[in-house]
């Protein structure tokens, strides 16, 4: 495949930066807002972990403020880093579609697919007899797969 003639669909750029604000932020404030949540949440019968939480919200000092805040987005920043590396990607050319999922590579000539069609994030490529080629989620902007698809004449089956 010559690089002028493939599309890939992935995550955009953004969007991973964004994961990695929102997850990173978010664990950073769950962690230092821990105190608070483990009295709002004490008195119910059913809360996972509340011992735990109790322990690490104990720690009063000015270090473990911080400490809890850059705990909280370490482990909100490796979540959105393993989400990112977990993610489909398709190389869509005129002749195949490579499928990438962490280090597996699935190619798919371009006469087995007889169908391709997108509900919400899953993408579902179908071949002859009804045969699924692939059917996972694409996190790549819908319009974006649309048009990769039509560009490269598959048969897209979706509006």
């Amino acid at each position: 495949m010559s690089e002028e003639s493939v599309t890939e669909l992935r995550m955009s750029d953004e969007d991973r930066v964004w994961a990695f604000v929102l997850l990173g932020g978010g664990g950073g404030l769950l962690l230092l807002a821990l105190l608070w949540l483990t009295d709002l949440v004490g008195g119910l019968p059913v809360v996972p972990f509340e011992g735990s939480a109790e322990w690490v919200a104990s720690f009063d000092a000015s270090w473990a403020w911080a400490a809890r805040l850059g705990i909280g987005v370490v482990l909100g920043s490796a979540l959105a880093a393993f989400s990112i590396l977990d993610e489909h990607r398709l190389l869509v050319s005129d002749d195949r579609l490579v499928a990438v999922h962490g280090k597996d590579r699935r190619v798919l000539r371009r006469d087995q697919v007889v169908g391709v069609h997108r509900a919400g994030k899953k993408l579902t490529i179908d071949g002859d007899h009804g045969r699924v080629l692939f059917s996972g989620p694409l996190e790549a902007p819908r319009d974006r797969v649309r048009e990769a698809f039509l560009a490269h004449a598959y048969p897209w089956e979706s509006d």
